[in-house]
């Protein structure tokens, strides 16, 4: 008779160092690390059957299986290939043998009904980061309904990514994340978000450390209800770039970080259509932002003398340790508040240098500078 030998075998991990990964160029099709087909079972035929009535239980203690999976779809259209594909049957036919655990969840213009069929074989409480790019405008209210529910239930989520979602994204569906108890950060992308910032934050109970607003056309309510909610005075990262935030100051902008400037270490005001006076009226409340480690205003129209202003009012933020500062106004010719062209590259280069003798003579050498050109 032959015995058959159980495997003692508890958890495969196929997880990747996702901070050092570029998951925007990899492809389903991606070789696996390691070969782990004759690792995982194949269902017996029996097993296979879609008709059967009963289904068979695992008798076992199941196998976890720990990956990052990036799902990425095309004009509408989304097949699973590759490795995703394998995990996923895998999983799916082993009737509870094996738990796919996955820690960071990368979803690239997928249709919602196929993310609701996909996170039905993902154990949710182990997702801790979600990245959802979703640029197909065609959705059925149940299925966000659906999906946001089960973003609801990934208890452990840390960290969620939500870019390029179309302009009538109902902001309604935010309230199904009352139970995210983790969350940390969110990043938000948006076509239009005018005057529904308070749907997307007021259900979440704990405050964030890390929010991204970008290019969501923010309003004056909005931020003051920013300044107002639970968590102005917990965010350590802040970016409001590609706003219009120039009906802000004075006003509930300097609100806003009068609010922040606890706790505040990270600032990013790029492309807020700010200009010098309005700059120059926020300089006494970011004074205050004594642990502001690095700065971000470029792709605002400021003058040299203007930027200098800036630099010197800083200069005691000892914490302060990066600036990227605009391209000055007499160096460039702007079209608008977003656009410029024909760029006096010696003339900036003449800027950089004297900004940064500036700094040797403020004692602070140590603080880093760099325009949009530099960072090119």
């Amino acid at each position: 008779m032959k015995t058959q030998l159980r495997s003692k075998l508890k958890v495969l991990d196929f997880t990747h160092d996702f901070e050092c990964s570029n998951w925007e160029e990899c492809s389903e099709t991606s070789p696996v690390p390691f070969t782990i087909t004759h690792m995982l079972e194949e269902p017996e035929t029996d097993q296979l059957m879609p008709n059967s009535r009963e289904q068979p239980q695992c008798d076992r203690e199941p196998v976890e299986i720990h990956t990052d999976l990036f799902l990425d779809g095309l004009f509408g259209f989304f097949h699973l290939s590759g490795f995703p594909l394998y995990i996923l049957q895998r999983v799916e036919k082993s009737h509870g043998c094996l738990r796919l655990c996955c820690r960071t969840l990368v979803i690239n213009q997928v249709p919602f009904h196929s993310l609701v069929e996909i996170l039905g074989v993902l154990e949710l409480e182990a997702i801790r980061e979600l990245r959802l790019h979703h640029r197909n405008r065609f959705c059925f209210q149940s299925d966000l309904i659906r999906f946001f529910t089960q973003v609801g239930q990934m208890s452990n989520l840390g960290n969620l990514t939500m870019s390029h979602i179309p302009w009538d994204f109902p902001a309604d569906c935010f309230s199904l994340l009352s139970p995210l108890g983790h969350l940390q950060k969110l990043h938000l992308i948006f076509g239009c978000l005018s005057g529904q910032l308070h749907k997307m934050l007021s259900s979440l109970q704990k405050p964030l450390e890390t929010l991204v607003i970008n290019g969501c056309r923010l309003t004056e309510n909005d931020i003051t209800y920013l300044s107002q909610s639970i968590h102005a005075a917990r965010l350590k990262e802040l970016v409001l770039c590609s706003n219009n935030l120039s009906e802000t100051v004075p006003g509930p902008l300097e609100v806003l970080l009068a609010e922040v400037s606890g706790t505040l270490q990270h600032l990013n005001l790029r492309s807020c259509r700010l200009k010098e006076a309005q700059l120059r009226a926020l300089l006494p409340v970011l004074c205050c932002c004594f642990c502001l480690r690095s700065l971000v205003f470029f792709d605002n129209v400021i003058s040299t003398s203007g930027i200098m202003n800036v630099l010197q009012h800083l200069a005691g933020l000892k914490e302060l340790k990066r600036v990227q500062y605009p391209i000055p106004a007499e160096c460039v010719v702007y079209l608008d508040e977003y656009r410029w062209e024909n760029i006096n590259r010696v003339e900036l280069a003449r800027v950089h240098t004297k900004l940064q003798e500036m700094l040797q003579a403020l004692q602070r050498a140590d603080m880093e500078l760099t325009n949009s050109t530099s960072m090119a």
